[in-house]
């Protein structure tokens, strides 16, 4: 993006923080502070996962506030942002890149009683598979569950996300803003 100043940034946006509410038992994105950013599309993916397949993304131009980090998302234009960087760009503002994607209701230890909390999570695939057994066919389906650094899986245990349950099979922790999760559901067809 070109030299900015403040009269350029026309686009009003929601900067949302994750919340735990105790009461309910669940993580939910509520909005921290509005704010006002120029906003471009980019070309490419947005690879926000480190293990799934990347999202369309967008780069925002905002004035630098010192609340604002990876830990936040963006609501811009009824779309999810899950924010990615964060630099310096010209004095007084910062360049914010993002990736496009909706958060899914998702649910810990869903094999359990009670389950475990509610959480937002995006659903980013990995890895569709076919197997012809002798006397049906399954579908393996690999996906990358991305949630906030809040929530933890254990491998093993079971997850809903988008209302389908899933294995939790590894965990990527590393990452000091967010977990990944390779997760697996199969299907027969």
């Amino acid at each position: 993006m070109a030299s900015i100043t403040g009269s350029d940034l026309k686009q009003p946006v929601r900067v949302l923080r994750l919340k735990h509410d105790e009461t309910e038992s669940r993580y939910v994105w509520a909005e921290d502070y509005p704010s006002w950013v120029k906003a471009e599309q980019d070309t490419r993916s947005n690879l926000f996962s480190a293990v799934g397949i990347g999202a369309r993304g967008v780069t925002f131009m905002m004035r630098k506030n010192k609340r604002l980090s990876l830990f936040h998302a963006i609501r811009w234009q009824g779309q999810f942002c899950f924010l990615t960087s964060i630099t310096d760009a010209e004095p007084g503002f910062v360049t914010v890149k993002a990736a496009l994607c909706e958060p899914v209701l998702c649910q810990k230890d869903a094999d359990k009683t009670p389950p475990g909390c509610q959480f937002p999570g995006i659903l980013t695939e990995k890895y569709v598979g076919h197997s012809q057994p002798d006397f049906h066919a399954e579908v393996t389906t690999d996906y990358v569950l991305v949630t906030p650094k809040a929530v933890e899986l254990a491998p093993g245990s079971w997850v809903i996300a988008d209302g389908r349950y899933y294995r939790v099979r590894v965990p990527h922790l590393l990452d000091p803003y967010k977990n990944e999760f390779e997760i697996r559901r199969k299907e027969d067809c």
